[in-house]
């Protein structure tokens, strides 16, 4: 798939657009602690974020929504994904 197709998906979204995505890849995101992290970090390099660092001494922001999840391993894959989703709204400039 080519870089111009990967993304065209998300490109016509109203809420992203070409600007948007243009946004996403000159991101940089910063995947704190451990719990979800893999999947933190595997959700935005696919949405194209350019540059995703790791820090494993910094505690991330809560995942508000643990309750939820019954399982670790489902807790974790919950708490990646909420966080990258958070990360790519702040770089699209959508509120929480």
């Amino acid at each position: 798939m080519s870089e111009e197709t990967r993304f065209s998906r998300q490109e016509r979204l109203a809420e992203v657009g070409f600007a948007g995505q243009e946004r996403i890849f000159r991101s940089t995101a910063v995947v704190r602690g451990t719990e979800g992290a893999d999947v933190e970090r595997l959700y935005l390099l696919g949405a194209g974020v350019g540059r995703v660092t790791a820090s494993e001494q910094e505690a991330p922001e809560p995942f508000v929504h643990a309750a939820a999840f019954e399982f670790d391993a489902a807790r974790d894959v919950g708490a990646g994904a909420w966080r990258a989703l958070q990360a790519l709204r702040a770089a699209l400039g959508i509120g929480a």
